[in-house]
């Protein structure tokens, strides 16, 4: 099912799917937006069923009540929340309306792309491995956005080519773009999440 949010500074839409029909999806997802930010977690626990999404989910707990800090603080007490579970692979991001920033870091195979008005198309690389509470080091990056541009954030049970990608940064809106992925995706090899905005 397409879901969509109304904010004032990011037009989002989102869509989930378990890889069974009936069964718990393993991934998990949290956004908000507050006058100054907007913070999207996408995370997938570790194998499927509940407890992949027990996993999971603890991570969005940890962002949905530390939402405030800096993504390098996120992603550190995600993975402190994160003993003694499975463990989950997840990619953290927050945009700052004021400086035009993105900054994000992911650990594990779920993708986030940037597109930029310019038509530039930027891949944020992920650190390989998951959390799971043992010590990690983690890489926090930025990149320069404006109003216009667009993200994807997406678990590995969603496949891009590369003119599916170039599709979803030229779409009118999240909506039309989250559409255009749900008819792409209609045999779920795994569980899959999409999360897409616009910043307006």
């Amino acid at each position: 099912m397409i879901e969509k949010y109304v904010h004032q500074r990011v037009d989002l839409s989102t869509f989930q799917r378990s890889k069974i029909e009936g069964q718990c999806n393993g991934d998990s997802y949290f956004t908000k937006e507050t006058k100054d930010y907007f913070v999207c977690l996408v995370a997938d626990g570790l194998g499927s069923g509940q407890a992949a999404h027990d996993a999971s989910a603890k991570a969005v707990k940890v962002v949905e009540d530390n939402h405030h800090e800096d993504v390098d603080t996120l992603i550190q007490l995600c993975n402190d929340a994160l003993f003694n579970t499975r463990g989950a692979v997840l990619t953290l991001f927050k945009v700052y309306f004021k400086d035009q920033i993105l900054e994000y870091c992911g650990v594990g195979n779920i993708r986030l792309i940037i597109g930029l008005p310019s038509g530039k198309i930027v891949h944020a690389i992920p650190k390989s491995g998951f959390l799971s509470g043992k010590p990690m080091k983690f890489d926090v990056r930025q990149v320069s956005i404006q109003e216009g541009s667009m993200f994807i954030a997406y678990s590995d049970g969603v496949e891009l080519s590369s003119p599916d990608k170039r599709n979803v940064m030229r779409a009118k809106s999240p909506r039309v773009a989250s559409s255009y992925l749900k008819q792409k995706c209609l045999q779920a090899v795994d569980d899959m999440t999409c999360v897409i905005g616009k910043v307006t």
